[in-house]
């Protein structure tokens, strides 16, 4: 399940994009680039998520990218639906856990799938700023046989 909602949070990253404050001059290292102090750095998690270089066939839902031998391989800070380093989601634990135990509490009792009015691929409200919200998703509901 751990890979599952690693793959669907790296499709569907909560946030398309992060800000900081660079706090000190920074050279990007094997670059010429240089980052001013007190300069905006935008971070586009979503084109991360979904870049070739790190995710071949980024639109197909593959959650053997998160198996152990995957994540070894994959370059670090490629996977940043909760950010990483010192400002790191503090619910990030909270949060993974109330998403599995609401899946698992979901998915023991109904059964999903994708009702024909869903388009495909999804696509995103463009006046959600903050957060990605996929816009038109149908879902079919049905009890599970027990």
């Amino acid at each position: 399940m751990d890979a599952v909602v690693d793959e669907t949070l790296r499709k569907y990253p909560p946030v398309g994009s992060l800000a900081r404050f660079c706090t000190k001059d920074y050279k990007i290292p094997g670059t010429n680039i240089n980052i001013d102090k007190e300069t905006s750095v935008i971070i586009p998690v979503y084109a991360i998520h979904h870049d070739p270089r790190y995710y071949p066939e980024p639109e197909k839902f593959d959650p053997e990218w998160f198996s152990d031998e995957n994540i070894k391989i994959r370059p670090k800070f490629t996977y940043l639906p909760f950010v990483e380093g010192p400002r790191i989601c503090i619910g990030l634990r909270f949060g993974l856990m109330q998403v599995k135990v609401g899946l698992t509490a979901l998915l023991s009792k109904y059964k999903f799938s994708v009702n024909e009015k869903t388009s495909t691929p999804v696509t995103f409200n463009p006046i959600s700023f903050i957060t990605l919200r996929p816009r038109d998703i149908h879902l079919k509901i049905s009890h599970r046989d027990n």
